[in-house]
C-alpha cells in the first residue's frame, strides 16, 4: 500500500520527534518539532498558532503525542505503520509490545479482523515491516499470550478503554491473578509491580496457593514489565482520562494518539487538513446539501440524485454504483425502519433487493461485498448501526429524516458519503462530491447544523465553509429568492408561471428550481445565466400580457450577471508551460527524483564510514553522541531495554558480524538501492567502526542509535546525488527539444476549494477570477504581497493574472534540488502573448541560499519557454515593486 504525501509527511514528524525524544527526552523534541513546522508555515505566508508540550502527570518522560488526521485520512494504517517506527526510532526495539486502544467493541471487532487477516493491507504492512512476526490478540484473550510470542514477536492487544477500568468485568481480569501467566514472571524484576492483597488471598482459598504479599501474575503486571507501545485511535480523552494511577500501572514506554477532533487533546504533534486528504483524492468534496420541508420530500430527492450518479458512473472505465444511505428514527420516531422501506417500494417502485437495513436487530448487510457488480444494493437504511466499523466508499448520497441538531448518528454517516471510491477522482465532476439531502427547513440552518459535525470529522472553520454547498436556492420572509451559497452566491432569476406541471414537463434544465404554490403555480428559480431555452420557455408559458415584463426582467438580471462576471467567466484562460528535462534522448517532466530515477548512482561510490563527528561513543560514560541536522543528540544506555537480536546469537564474531549486518540492511532500506549494494556498503561501514577498535558487542549494544544515524547518512548521500544530477541536467547540458510541454490551465474552475477575503473597495481589474474571488495572499490588503499584486494589476502589459497558490493541485510549480516545488506567487499573461511568472521577496531574504535557487529555476523556465521570470525585491533601492514589474517585461 503506497502511502499518500500527507501519511508520509505524518510519519516523518512522527519520526523526527521519536528520535530526538530518545535524546533529550519528549518535551525538547516537541518544542523542535513545532519549531520546524512553524517556520515551513511561516514561509508560505501563514503565522503559526502557539503550541507546548503538556506532559502526563504520573509519567512526564514518556513521549505522549497526538496525530490529528480528518475522518477518512487512514489513522489506522498510519497506527500500523508507526508500531515499526517508534521501535526502531524511541523504544530501540524489533518487536515491541503494543497495547492498541479503540473508542468502542464495534470498533475492536474491525480492527482485530483487520489486523488478524493476512490479506488485509494493514497485516500485510505489518508482515512486510516484521518479517511475518506479529501475532494480534483480543485483550479478553490476554491469558493465551505465552512469553516466546513476546520475545519473537511484535504482539499487538486490541482493547477498548473501558477494559482497564476495574469495574469492568474484563478490567477486574486485568488486574487479578493468572496461574497461565506464571511463566512470563520467571527471573524478572518485581519492584513496583502490585502484589496480593489478604482480600486476594482469601478470595482464592479452595483454589489453589496464594500468599499476601506475592507478586500478582496479572497481565497488568506484564504491561508494566514490558512497558508496552500505546497507540490511541479516536479514543477522545483517553489517555488524560486514565487515572494517575492507572496510568503508573501500565506504565507505558510511548503513547501516540490518532484522532480526528483534537478537542481536549494535548501535544497535537502534526495535522492533516481535509484539503490534503481531498488534494490527494481521498474524500469527496464539496458536499452539495438541500434542505426540505419534510422526511418524504428528502429521501424523494435522495433516490433522484442516486439514479443521477448512478446515470454518470456508468461512463467511467471502473465499476462503480453510487449507494444511498438513510437514516431512520427508532421506533418511537418517525419515518422508522419499516416506514422508510415501505416509501421506498410502494411510492419510489424500488425493488426489495436493492433496500439493505442494516440495524442492531436486522444485519442485512453482514456478507455482501457492494463492490461486486453483480451486486443490487442500492439502498441502505439504518438507525445508527453504521456508525462504527463500515465503510462503503460507493456510498454517494446521504438522507437525514430528521432535524441535524437532534440526531446523534449523522456526523458518522456523513463520514461514509465522504469517502472517495477507489481514492481516485472520476472524469464527471458530479462523481467528486458528495450529496446530503436534509430535513431542515432551509439550507442555512442546515448548515449550521452540519458546522459542528464537520469540525468534529477534521475540519477547520474555513474548510466547513467551503465545503458546505447548497443545490437549491432560497425563500426569503418577504418572498424574494437568492442563492444561499456562502462562498460565492449569484443572482437569482425568478418568474411566476400559473401552469406548475406544464411548466415541469417543458422546462428540463438542471439549472432550474422549482419553488411550487397551493394554487398549481411555481415559481422559476435560476441561479446565474439563463439560457435563451429556458427564457423563451418561461415566456411560452407565462400569460401573455407578461412577454414584456419577462423581456425587461431578463435584460435586468443578465446586467446583473454580467457585471459580476470575471475575465474567467468571460473565457480568459492562462496556459503556463511546466518545465521539461531531458537525459539520454527521454523528455520528461523536470522533477528532481524522476531525474535521480534516471541516474546511474551508487552508494557504493561513496565512502563507508560514520566520523567521529557523526557518531561518536563515549564508553566511559555509556552513551553516544550523534550529530542529525546539526544537532548533537546524546543517547545514554538502558540496559533494560536493550534487546539483542536473536539473529545474533551465534558463537562467533564473524557470524555476529554478518547478521547485524543483514539486520542493519532492513532497518536502512531504501527503493533505489539494491539489498546487495545496501549490504555491501553497511559491511564497509561495520569493517570500518572495527578498524577502529570498536568490537561487534558495542555496535549491537547501539544497534538503534547507530540505525538512525546510518538512514540519516543515506538519506545525504541521496540529496547529494540528487543536487548534482539535478544540476548536471537542467543547467549544465544544453537541451533541445521540440516537444511541447504539458500545461498548467487557470480558468474559472481553478481554486474553487480555496479561501477567498473580498478586497472591499479596491478592484483588481485584471484578475483572472474577479475582484472578490482572489485567492488570499498573505491575509490582509495591507500584506506586502498584496501590495505585488496591486501592482502588477496596475502594468498596463498584462493581460490577466492571477495569484498561484502554493501547494495547490492545480497550480504552477517549477522543480527544486532537494525534490520539492517552488509556486511562484503570481502568473499573468501578457497582451504579447508571453506568460509572467513572479515571485516576492523580502529584501532580507533575497539573499538566501532558498532565494537565489528559486530565481535560478525560475529564470531557467523563462529562457527555456521564451517567457517571462521576475523576483520582485521589497525595497529595493530606488525601484517599488510596479517599476521592477514593469521593466521586466519591456526587456
Amino acid at each position: 500500500m503506497q502511502l499518500k504525501r500527507y501519511q508520509q509527511a505524518t510519519l516523518d514528524a512522527l519520526d523526527r520527534f521519536l528520535t530526538t525524544a530518545a535524546a533529550s527526552g519528549p518535551a525538547d523534541a516537541f518544542a523542535r518539532e513545532v519549531a520546524r513546522q512553524d517556520e515551513e508555515t511561516r514561509l508560505l505566508g501563514i503565522q503559526p498558532g502557539s503550541r507546548t508540550y503538556t506532559p502526563l502527570q504520573e509519567l512526564p518522560d514518556v513521549p505522549y503525542v497526538c496525530l490529528r488526521l480528518p475522518t477518512g485520512g487512514g489513522k489506522t494504517l498510519l497506527a500500523a505503520e508507526a508500531i515499526q517506527l517508534a521501535g526502531r526510532s524511541y523504544l530501540r526495539r524489533d518487536h515491541p509490545l503494543t497495547l492498541w486502544f479503540v473508542p468502542s467493541d464495534a470498533i475492536k471487532t474491525q480492527t482485530l479482523e483487520a489486523l488478524a487477516d493476512p490479506a488485509h493491507p494493514y497485516r500485510r504492512r505489518l508482515d512486510e515491516v516484521f518479517g511475518g512476526r506479529v501475532r494480534v490478540f483480543d485483550i479478553a484473550a490476554f491469558d493465551t499470550i505465552r512469553p516466546q510470542d513476546i520475545a519473537r514477536n511484535t504482539c499487538i492487544v486490541v482493547s477498548t478503554i473501558q477494559a482497564f477500568r476495574v469495574k469492568n468485568t474484563v478490567g477486574r481480569r486485568v488486574y487479578s491473578h493468572h496461574e497461565e501467566l506464571e511463566a512470563h514472571f520467571a527471573g524478572v524484576p518485581t519492584a513496583g509491580m502490585e502484589t496480593v492483597t489478604a482480600e486476594d488471598a482469601n478470595a482464592a482459598k479452595g483454589h489453589g496457593l496464594l500468599s499476601e504479599g506475592a507478586v500478582k501474575f496479572s497481565f497488568a503486571n506484564l504491561l508494566f514489565h514490558h512497558r508496552p507501545l500505546m497507540i490511541v485511535d479516536e479514543a477522545h480523552n483517553a489517555v488524560s482520562g486514565l487515572t494517575r494511577e492507572l496510568q503508573a500501572r501500565i506504565r507505558p514506554s510511548a503513547i501516540l494518539e490518532f484522532t480526528a477532533t483534537p478537542r481536549g487533546v494535548s501535544n497535537i504533534l502534526h495535522s492533516v487538513t481535509a484539503a490534503a486528504l481531498k488534494d490527494e483524492e481521498m474524500i469527496k468534496l464539496p458536499i452539495r446539501v438541500r434542505p426540505h420541508d419534510d422526511w418524504r420530500a428528502a429521501v424523494s430527492a435522495t433516490v433522484a440524485t442516486r439514479h443521477m450518479l448512478e446515470e454518470k458512473a456508468l461512463h467511467e472505465a471502473e465499476h462503480l454504483r453510487p449507494i444511498a444511505l438513510y437514516q431512520a428514527q427508532a421506533k418511537n420516531g418517525h419515518p422508522t425502519v419499516s416506514e422508510l422501506r415501505d416509501y421506498l417500494t410502494q411510492e419510489k417502485l424500488i425493488p426489495e433487493e436493492r433496500i439493505k437495513v442494516a440495524t442492531g436487530e436486522q444485519r442485512e448487510l453482514d456478507g455482501v461485498n457492494l463492490r461486486d457488480p453483480a451486486e443490487e444494493t442500492r439502498h441502505v437504511i439504518t438507525v445508527a448501526a453504521l456508525k462504527e466499523g463500515w465503510d462503503c466508499p460507493s456510498a454517494y448520497v446521504l438522507c437525514a429524516t430528521q432535524r441535524l441538531s437532534s440526531s446523534t448518528a449523522v456526523e458518522q454517516l456523513l463520514g461514509r458519503v465522504l469517502r472517495m471510491p477507489y481514492a481516485a477522482r472520476r472524469k464527471d465532476e458530479a462523481l467528486n462530491a458528495s450529496y446530503a439531502h436534509v430535513s431542515e427547513p432551509s439550507f442555512q440552518e442546515a448548515a449550521e447544523a452540519l458546522r459542528d459535525k464537520l469540525i468534529d470529522m477534521g475540519f477547520t472553520d474555513e474548510e466547513v465553509r467551503q465545503s458546505l454547498k447548497p443545490t437549491s436556492v432560497e425563500q426569503d420572509p418577504q418572498g424574494t429568492l437568492f442563492d444561499p451559497d456562502p462562498v460565492r452566491p449569484k443572482p437569482v432569476f425568478q418568474f411566476d408561471l400559473p401552469d406548475g406541471d406544464a411548466a415541469r414537463r417543458e422546462i428540463d434544465d438542471p439549472a432550474v428550481d422549482w419553488i411550487p404554490r397551493e394554487d398549481g403555480s411555481v415559481t422559476v428559480a435560476i441561479r446565474g445565466d439563463v439560457s435563451d431555452e429556458v427564457a423563451t420557455a418561461i415566456t411560452r408559458l407565462a400569460p401573455a400580457d407578461a412577454e414584456a415584463e419577462i423581456t425587461a426582467r431578463l435584460e435586468r438580471h443578465r446586467a446583473i450577471v454580467e457585471a459580476g462576471r470575471s475575465l474567467a467567466d468571460k473565457g480568459a484562460v492562462i496556459e503556463v508551460p511546466l518545465l521539461l528535462a531531458q537525459m539520454n534522448g527521454e523528455v520528461f517532466l523536470a522533477d528532481a527524483e524522476a531525474i535521480l530515477e534516471r541516474t546511474d548512482w551508487s552508494l557504493t561510490n561513496h565512502p563507508a564510514r560514520l566520523s567521529e563527528q557523526e557518531f561518536a561513543f563515549r564508553r566511559d560514560e555509556e552513551l553516544v553522541e550523534i550529530d542529525l541536522d546539526g544537532d548533537r543528540l546524546v543517547y545514554r544506555r538502558d540496559r533494560r531495554e536493550q534487546v539483542s537480536l536473536p539473529a545474533l546469537a551465534g558463537p562467533s564474531d564473524g557470524e555476529m558480524q554478518t547478521g547485524f549486518i543483514r539486520w542493519l540492511e532492513r532497518e536502512c532500506r531504501v527503493q533505489d538501492v539494491s539489498p546487495g549494494e545496501m549490504q555491501t556498503w553497511l559491511a564497509g561501514v561495520v569493517v570500518n567502526f572495527l578498524n577502529r577498535g570498536i568490537n561487534i558487542r558495542t555496535l549491537i549494544d547501539w544497534q538503534h542509535a547507530l540505525a538512525a544515524r546510518l538512514r540519516r547518512k543515506i538519506s545525504d548521500i541521496r540529496d547529494s546525488e540528487r543536487k548534482k544530477a539535478y544540476q548536471a541536467t537542467l543547467f549544465d547540458t544544453k537541451h533541445e527539444n521540440d516537444q511541447p510541454p504539458p500545461v498548467i490551465r487557470f480558468d474559472a474552475s481553478v481554486y474553487a476549494d480555496v479561501p477567498t477575503r473580498p478586497t472591499g473597495a479596491l478592484r483588481l481589474n485584471r484578475h483572472l477570477l474577479g475582484h472578490d474571488r482572489a485567492p488570499l495572499t498573505d491575509g490582509n490588503i495591507s500584506g506586502e504581497e498584496f501590495q505585488c499584486a496591486l501592482a502588477l494589476d496596475n502594468i498596463d502589459g498584462v493581460d490577466v493574472w492571477v495569484r498561484n497558490v502554493a501547494r495547490h493541485r492545480d497550480s504552477f510549480w517549477l522543480p527544486r534540488a532537494n525534490g520539492h516545488r517552488f509556486y511562484p506567487d503570481f502568473v499573468a499573461k501578457l497582451h504579447d502573448g508571453r506568460l509572467f511568472a513572479v515571485e516576492y521577496k523580502g529584501a532580507h531574504i533575497v539573499g538566501a541560499p532558498e532565494a537565489q535557487e528559486k530565481d535560478l529555476i525560475g529564470r531557467l523556465w523563462a529562457r527555456r519557454t521564451g517567457n517571462v521570470f521576475l523576483t520582485v525585491v521589497k525595497d529595493l533601492a530606488g525601484s517599488d515593486p510596479g517599476q521592477q514589474l514593469a521593466r521586466a517585461i519591456q526587456s
